[in-house]
């Protein structure tokens, strides 16, 4: 048998590097993002306006008719303008199920108010055996087998499932815009290589997955990772919450009126880009190390403790060219106890069984940015919990194996995680 000569053997070696290495050099790099200062200055401006009925910047017939809140700085103003919200504006939202197997799911919003009193929402229009509340209180309800349990404080025919959102800070969302899809795959692909080819759907290994949206974009955005760009995440909130319909998204109807007809377009292309502009220009958070020996020594104690009980898994604190982040921007199922409905939509909307399979489970939930973390209470997707201590406590499904892990940690080695997670600031 003839022998290869050696050199074809370099060869070889050399188009199985180089095809590899063409591909790398030929990706698009990160998107980066610019803004004008006068497009920065006017976002603000709208970004702080409390909109009121048939608002003078309002192409059509301006807040409402149902909202959530009167201003984007109203839910997103602690610590800071850009920032969070307590759960007092919180955003009620529920699902319905369908009678038989196959058919629609119907999902949708409650809004906490309206412009007048024929278009209030309650949660009894969305079923009469629920109480005529528009925004009830969602907390803690005793527990069960040493877990704690939380909920709405009366009963929910089985058919129906309530949550809660709470508000997200926006700090750094600029630098979270500029990530490419292909990173965030690459880090899908690697948990699942990691943890022996074990799927996405798996409720105790953390193997995430990115959310691919019909256009075959990722999300990056929102609890669910239901947004693909902080532009679209700002058209669907300004519909939502405030009422303010613009290009992309129309303005929820009431749930008792949904015939109602709205008066043109509330928001054109541009105010929804200035706002954008804004949040871009808003400075990214930071890490602090403490100014004391000690309480550095500590934080730097419970970094190392962080990435040891595994919670660096899914909170990644580097993604792409981003560093600190903290986050894989992936769903991830986090157990029975934190679920909660699908996509976010406005207004009462159907949804074919084959759609809603291909959309988020109830459970599964877009890993939130830790960046900025230490300013941002309260925590998890619904605030249910007040303090970085029982944020952690309360992980469940691909999360537990690390919440089992820090509770068996030393109360000293509790702190000194909390004191890590307290470096990382809001700007």
């Amino acid at each position: 048998m003839k022998r290869l000569h050696p050199r074809w053997y370099f060869v070889a070696l050399a188009v199985a590097l180089v095809l590899p290495g063409l591909r790398v050099l030929t990706w698009a790099g990160p998107r980066v993002i610019a803004v004008e200062a006068a497009a920065v200055e006017t976002g603000k401006m709208l970004f702080e306006h409390e909109w009121k009925v048939n608002d003078p910047l309002s192409g059509g017939d301006g807040l409402g008719p149902v909202f959530n809140a009167k201003s984007c700085v109203a839910c997103h103003g602690s610590p800071s303008i850009g920032g969070a919200s307590g759960k007092e504006h919180n955003v009620t939202m529920y699902t319905i199920l369908p009678p038989q197997p196959g058919g629609a799911i119907r999902q949708g919003v409650v809004h906490a108010s309206a412009v007048d009193r024929k278009y209030r929402e309650s949660l009894i229009q969305v079923d009469p055996r629920l109480p005529d509340e528009s925004h009830p209180t969602f907390g803690p309800m005793g527990n069960r087998g040493g877990r704690a349990l939380f909920g709405f404080g009366f009963s929910i025919p089985t058919n129906i499932v309530l949550s809660q959102r709470n508000t997200p800070a926006l700090y750094g969302a600029k630098w979270i815009d500029e990530i490419p899809d292909r990173v965030i795959v690459a880090q899908e692909k690697k948990q699942h290589l990691q943890w022996g080819l074990a799927p996405a759907s798996s409720e105790q290994l953390p193997v995430g997955r990115a959310l691919r949206l019909p256009d075959g974009r990722v999300g990056k955005f929102g609890w669910k990772a239901q947004s693909a760009s902080l532009l679209e995440f700002v058209q669907a909130a300004c519909a939502n919450e405030l009422g303010l319909s613009n290009p992309t998204q129309p303005q929820p109807n009431p749930i008792g009126q949904p015939q109602y007809v709205a008066k043109g377009v509330d928001l054109t292309a541009e105010q929804c880009q200035q706002m954008t502009d804004f949040l871009y220009a808003l400075a990214r958070p930071v890490q602090k190390a403490p100014a004391d020996a000690t309480a550095r020594s500590s934080a730097d104690a419970g970094q190392a403790l962080f990435h040891q009980i595994g919670c660096a898994d899914c909170h990644t604190p580097n993604l792409g060219s981003i560093d600190g982040l903290y986050s894989d921007l992936l769903l991830h199922r986090m157990g029975l106890d934190l679920q909660g409905g699908g996509f976010y939509y406005g207004s009462p909307t159907p949804i074919p069984t084959s759609v809603a399979s291909t959309l988020p489970m109830a459970d599964e939930w877009r890993t939130p940015p830790l960046w900025g973390v230490a300013d941002s209470a309260p925590y998890l997707h619904d605030g249910r919990a007040n303090t970085l201590d029982e944020a952690i406590t309360l992980h469940g499904g691909q999360g537990e194996r690390s919440a089992i892990a820090y509770g068996r940690l030393s109360q000293q080695q509790r702190e000194q995680v909390v004191a890590f997670l307290k470096t990382l600031r809001a700007p």
